[in-house]
């Protein structure tokens, strides 16, 4: 079975999330913005926005952003980041 394709390009936008450490010590939060074409997987970039608030690490129940990633031995780990007041 053959698929059909469009004569119009498959662009999907995705939204990409992270955290960098600043040179304060501090967390930024960056956004990013790529498009993908979905039926040759190339990738454009969009937008990058490093937002202004700056996040500190925080074992505390009450955080304001919450990131999963996986450890080098391939486990889990959870980073939970609070806003910072004042800096």
């Amino acid at each position: 079975m053959k698929a059909i394709k469009t004569l119009v390009p498959d662009i999907k936008e995705e939204k990409i999330v992270s955290f960098a450490k600043d040179d304060s010590g501090f967390f930024r939060k960056i956004e990013k913005t790529v498009y993908r074409n979905r039926d040759t997987n190339q990738i454009t970039k969009g937008e990058e926005n490093i937002l202004d608030g700056f996040y500190r690490p925080t074992l505390d129940d009450e955080y304001d952003e919450e990131m999963m990633y996986q450890d080098i031995d391939g486990s889990d780990q959870v980073l939970r980041l609070r806003l910072v007041d004042d800096t």
